[in-house]
């Protein structure tokens, strides 16, 4: 009996991953997205002004053996002299014996539309890695043609694409951050094809300052796949001068959150966010938790004025002091 509810604990946690979306999507539903947001568009390469270091992992019902867990990490930054920017991600997400690997290498241009705006355009390009390791699995029939084989270092190439327009309270982002043509060999004939989708992701935030020190952000996800799922996100945040910042999130008819961060220096920030589902399932009734690690190096990034907002009626040197950057908003 042990076996057999091992078995099916683990074909319940594959079932969920796939169903929402965790290894068919190749582009993860973070309770951290708009912290992380190069992961969803490669137009957002460079717009912190720095040589920017993300790093997050993510723990889904934690204490269960084969609940999904994922891994991020992204490194970005804006050529000196030029308006464009580079980036890379690697993302590793893993459920039961599947094993979802990508890494994309990403190109974003940034061009000027008003004295005020700024339109990015983004390029990517990366490879996909699945793996199926059968051995973690509790085969009760082994004789079974779906368990007769094992699907190792299956790897396709990707691409996506993507544009965000920025002002300086203000940004709307639309993405296709996976596409792939190929589909990755399974077990069996009967079986064998693991299709990968491509979605389209749009995302907004938008900025009000409340008072001298506090500020208010509101920011959206919409998440469209295929096959008619979708997802919308929620989030509000409130930061304060000295680095303090918190808010909730909510996935609509999915889940809540709780977000918490710190600006710990000038170059580091950490981040932890609480998820709970909506509808508990009575087999995993816990969380998700998600720590992340923010790194902003502008030792060796030359201010380039044509990456900043401008202001018209300002003295040069109060003008310096206002032309901020594009990072985040």
């Amino acid at each position: 009996m042990g076996k057999v509810r091992k078995f099916v604990l683990l074909l319940f946690i594959i079932w969920q991953g796939l169903s929402t979306g965790l290894l068919s999507q190749q582009s993860a539903l973070l309770t951290q997205y708009m912290d992380n947001p190069l992961l969803l568009n490669p137009a957002f390469a460079g717009n912190r002004n720095s040589l920017a270091v993300d790093v997050l992992s993510r723990q889904q019902w934690v204490g269960i053996e084969g609940a999904p867990a994922s891994y991020y990490a992204g490194i970005h930054l804006p050529f000196n002299h030029s308006s464009a920017s580079a980036g890379a991600t690697i993302l590793s997400e893993h459920t039961g014996p599947l094993m979802y690997n990508k890494l994309t290498l990403d190109y974003g241009y940034l061009l000027r539309t008003s004295r005020r705006s700024f339109l990015s355009l983004g390029l990517r390009a990366g490879v996909d890695h699945f793996n199926l390791n059968y051995g973690q699995l509790p085969v009760i029939d082994f004789n079974d043609p779906e368990f007769s084989g094992n699907m190792e270092n299956q790897v396709r190439p990707s691409f996506g694409a993507g544009l965000v327009y920025i002002r300086p309270s203000l940004y709307l982002s639309a993405s296709l951050p996976h596409f792939s043509f190929a589909s990755v060999p399974w077990a069996s004939e009967e079986a064998s094809e693991f299709e990968t989708y491509y979605n389209l992701l749009f995302t907004a935030g938008y900025h009000i300052p409340l008072t001298r020190d506090l500020n208010l952000k509101l920011a959206g996800m919409h998440c469209m796949v295929p096959d008619g799922i979708s997802s919308t996100d929620i989030s509000l945040m409130i930061s304060h001068e000295e680095g303090f910042r918190g808010g909730v999130t909510h996935r609509l008819q999915q889940a809540f959150g709780i977000i918490l961060g710190m600006q710990v220096t000038d170059e580091i920030g950490v981040t932890y966010s609480y998820e709970l589902p909506v509808a508990m399932d009575p087999i995993v009734k816990r969380g998700i938790h998600e720590l992340s690690l923010s790194f902003d190096f502008t030792k060796h990034i030359i201010p380039n004025r044509n990456r900043r907002f401008l202001h018209r009626k300002k003295k040069e040197k109060e003008q310096d002091e206002e032309m901020n950057s594009i990072r985040y908003f």
